[in-house]
């Protein structure tokens, strides 16, 4: 199903990950399209993407699994195929504003980390920087394929998932303590 409401903005697309594109929408800053190879993967993420955001621990989730066509000057289209003209399978979704680089929000992501499993019984294993974004002031899971879900994929590499702090190991300051507290 080819969704009409929704334009991919091709002025610029840069945003990928191993196994989806984050595609901007024309005239919505807010929003993307969390682009697929395959319709199953899309199917999957939606279904983690669903059960986070309905915690607000994840964006929310614009429309269904779908296609939608890509915003081109129609002088080219007379060249492509229909199949060019449109994406792969996704969905479009809140946008989320990545982190600063300079910002380590450990605590905050530790937290976040630490609602997903309280709230979906969920552990949030690859919860590295590039996996977590704000919206409206809340830190929330952006990567959400089943791979951030899965052990072997332990960003910080601790027995439970998240970072605790970066200063546990090296001052024994047992902040890791309080926060489960």
């Amino acid at each position: 199903m080819v969704n009409n409401d929704y334009l991919v903005d091709t002025s610029y697309m840069d945003d990928s990950g191993s196994y989806c594109d984050f595609l901007p929408i024309k005239g919505e800053d807010h929003l993307g399209f969390k682009s697929f190879k395959l319709k199953a993967r899309a199917d999957e993420t939606y279904r983690i993407q669903e059960k986070l955001a309905k915690f607000n621990l994840a964006p929310q989730i614009i429309t269904e699994v779908c296609k939608i066509p890509y915003s081109y000057d129609p002088d080219l289209l007379k060249y492509w195929t229909p199949e060019q003209t449109v994406t792969s399978w996704g969905y479009v979704t809140e946008k989320a504003t990545m982190l600063d680089i300079d910002e380590k929000p450990y605590v905050k992501l530790q937290n976040l980390v630490d609602k997903i499993r309280d709230k979906t019984g969920m552990r949030f294993w690859d919860c590295h920087w590039s996996n977590v974004g704000y919206i409206r002031d809340r830190l929330v899971c952006i990567d959400t394929g089943k791979e951030s879900f899965t052990p072997y994929c332990n960003a910080w590499g601790y027995e439970d998932a998240g970072p605790k702090c970066p200063y546990c190991s090296k001052y024994q300051c047992y902040c890791s303590v309080a926060l489960t507290a």
